[in-house]
């Protein structure tokens, strides 16, 4: 990816997938695929999609759509209990494709995938991904516009400046919305939490307080698992005025080189890796290892999402482009860090996480 762009990436659907092939792995494959899992025993493994399914449908029914395959060399060496219950089980469905065919069989998944998602997830694989000798790839992807909870009124919404990470200056449509809001502060950044329609769904968005330092803050973040949870634990509500673009991002991830950098190799070589249980007990002296994890998110936040209806007259404070009185400002005018997750009492999973730089095309405004 170029530094400084958009991106968006759902972990949870790569990881509902590895959770599967963890289920059946043995040896060191087993070994390294629990220990970047982060778990102890099977019990992890079973809850894994379980845990968060009811959330996950209730979000497929309004909001979100989604595919998550794992695609294996058509052969009837292949044992059916891989296959069943797969879906139910793990959140990942199994299909088998005739890989001897690359050409085809590239048509065949991009095609699928384009189908499943209404033509807003395509081509998610490209002719070098597969060919004759490929036995298993992963391949996930999700659209998600979110409709909020209590949407903002578009009557509101007005160009407005944004300050991105260089200095420059450009004026895109940022919505506006006044009402009691999660908020925290931390030093250098704030953030605040917005509910979604959708059962516990919420997006969290953190913005540092110069623009310049979101750099420091994304590093702090990433260098920091719970920091943004530790953030959500520290809000409280508070009545606010929230200024945020609406934007569409959509990102494609190769995630085989980035779980490789994090030292799980044996699962994507033939030589190392142990997941003979795929296939039925005669033929399990076979060798088969992952050849490829693709994915392709897009996101889409507006003014209400999915959901559209016309806004009543008295949803306002007072006429169409007038700030609240002494009411404090949250405005995302500069780069930030987001999470779409479910949250609960005692747990929170990230469904989407992401990072939004500005417009990628737009008019900048000169000094």
């Amino acid at each position: 990816m170029k530094p400084n762009e958009n991106v968006v990436a759902s972990e949870l659907l790569v990881r509902f997938s590895l959770c599967k092939l963890a289920s059946i792995a043995t040896g060191d494959t087993k070994e390294d695929l629990m220990a970047l899992l982060g778990y102890r025993n099977e019990t992890g493994l079973s809850t894994c999609y379980t845990r968060c399914k009811e959330s996950l449908k209730t979000m497929t029914e309004t909001d979100l759509t989604m595919v998550n395959r794992i695609f294996l060399e058509y052969t009837k060496e292949i044992d059916p209990s891989f296959i069943k219950n797969s879906t139910e089980k793990f959140g990942v469905q199994v299909e088998q494709v005739g890989f001897t065919y690359p050409v085809a069989a590239l048509a065949h998944i991009n095609k699928m995938i384009s189908a499943i998602t209404y033509k807003r997830v395509a081509d998610i694989i490209d002719a070098d991904d597969i060919n004759k000798d490929t036995k298993m790839i992963i391949v996930n992807g999700g659209h998600y516009k979110g409709t909020w909870e209590f949407p903002f009124d578009y009557r509101l919404t007005k160009l407005t400046q944004f300050r991105h990470i260089d200095g420059k200056v450009s004026r895109i449509p940022m919505m506006t919305k006044t009402d009691s809001i999660m908020f925290a502060a931390a030093g250098d950044c704030q953030a605040i939490k917005l509910r979604f329609g959708s059962w516990r769904a919420s997006i969290t968005i953190v913005i540092p307080n110069n623009p310049r330092e979101f750099p420091k803050l994304i590093d702090r973040i990433s260098d920091q698992r719970s920091y943004v949870y530790n953030l959500v634990k520290q809000m409280k509500s508070k009545p606010l005025q929230i200024i945020l673009p609406r934007f569409k991002i959509r990102t494609f991830v190769d995630w085989t080189g980035f779980l490789q950098g994090l030292g799980m190799y044996s699962i994507f070589n033939t030589n190392s890796t142990d997941l003979s249980r795929i296939y039925k007990k005669e033929f399990r002296n076979k060798t088969i290892a992952l050849h490829k994890i693709k994915q392709k998110v897009f996101v889409q936040i507006d003014e209400m999402g999915v959901a559209r209806f016309k806004p009543h007259p008295d949803t306002i404070w007072g006429p169409p482009g007038l700030s609240a009185p002494d009411i404090p400002k949250f405005v995302a005018d500069r780069p930030f860090y987001f999470e779409i997750t479910w949250d609960f009492e005692n747990a929170r999973h990230e469904m989407f996480t992401g990072v939004y730089y500005g417009p990628e095309s737009t008019t900048v405004i000169p000094k």
